[in-house]
């Protein structure tokens, strides 16, 4: 069984309201390691606090800081230097912008609003408020209050990509896919370097079966060389159609980048056993999958799977029972379990 989330429209929509200030590329699904051990010296945050010290009154250095506290997922401590910078300035608009991500991290939905309403009545036409209004009330369901706040953006400057964006999102969960594609295109044509929306439109290419997508793919490779998403999508696309070496390829690649990651491994052991009939190396796969993630549940139906498909009924037969010891419902072990026990029998 494999799960299609690659292609899933609302992928990364609960990470909109901090998407504006966090440049780092996206992470593949699956278990990665995290880095240990930043250099001090070389730390950008100690360099910031250096700053600090020698200009307490510096309202941008506060930011600066807050902004490398929240990519650091270090909350309290940007909520404290963003109170510090408001406290010095408290019309700063970047400040309660940033504020306002905080608060979302939080799950503080009133003080998200209060502190964007804030923002919009201190510079009534600063567009970024708007359209993160516009965002909160997506995530609400409150699409005509979203839909108005766009418009009032686009009606300030009609130069602006990520409304266009995000009525784009708007319209998708609308179902209405031919105006969100209108709307991804138009982000697309002000902004070439915005990845969000040009993955979108590879969604609903995929989606739709379009002639189009792979060419997509591959232009998505050579103008967002650090989204790994893009690689893995092109790999699962790869794979799903008629091309599984090259799809293998691409998870060497990522895993270069990301080693044992259990969702990569699992993929290989995939295309292995789906799309090249090899079950020594498929079983090899899901084995490291499940070595790096003991609970993935998949990788373990499919290790099951494997031995089916080798005649050891035994054997599969003990692993699908593990598979409904944890996930009683898991409808493909349960008519695994079937076929083992008649096969058995």
């Amino acid at each position: 069984m494999k799960t299609r989330n690659a292609i899933v429209w609302l992928l990364g929509l609960a990470m909109f309201l901090v998407a504006c200030h966090n440049n780092t590329p996206t992470v593949l699904p699956g278990n990665n390691e995290q880095e240990e051990g930043v250099d001090s010296a070389k730390d950008p945050l100690a360099l910031l606090s250096d700053s600090i010290a020698q200009d307490e009154n510096n309202v941008q250095l506060y930011l600066h800081r807050a902004q490398l506290y929240l990519e650091r997922e270090q909350i309290g401590l940007a909520m404290m230097d963003v109170n510090q910078a408001i406290q010095i300035d408290p019309k700063n608009v970047d400040a309660l912008l940033i504020l306002s991500d905080l608060y979302y991290l939080l799950g503080d939905e009133n003080n998200i609003t209060a502190t964007l309403n804030k923002a919009l009545e201190v510079a009534p036409s600063d567009t970024r408020a708007m359209v993160k209004l516009a965002e909160l009330n997506l995530l609400k369901q409150n699409y005509n209050l979203a839909f108005g706040y766009i418009d009032n953006a686009l009606k300030v400057n009609t130069y602006n990509p990520k409304a266009y964006f995000v009525r784009g999102m708007a319209y998708m969960a609308r179902q209405d896919t031919a105006s969100a594609m209108k709307n991804f295109m138009i982000a697309r044509e002000q902004d070439a370097t915005f990845y969000d929306p040009q993955r979108e439109i590879c969604a609903i290419y995929w989606a739709q079966h379009n002639p189009l997508t792979e060419g997509f793919m591959r232009s998505m490779m050579v103008n967002f060389p650090d989204q790994p998403m893009v690689r893995y999508d092109l790999a699962l696309f790869l794979q799903d159609n008629g091309n599984p070496e090259e799809a293998l390829a691409h998870y060497d690649t990522l895993l270069m980048l990301q080693p044992g990651n259990s969702r990569l491994l699992f993929n290989k052991g995939y295309v292995y056993f789906v799309y090249l009939g090899d079950n020594e190396q498929a079983l090899n796969y899901f084995n490291q999958s499940l070595q790096s993630d003991p609970g993935y549940i998949d990788a373990l139906y499919n290790k099951g799977h494997v031995y089916e498909q080798m005649g050891d009924f035994v054997q599969a037969k003990s692993i699908y029972a593990q598979v409904l010891k944890d996930y009683p419902n898991y409808q493909l072990a349960i008519d695994a379990m079937n076929r083992v026990t008649n096969q058995a029998e």
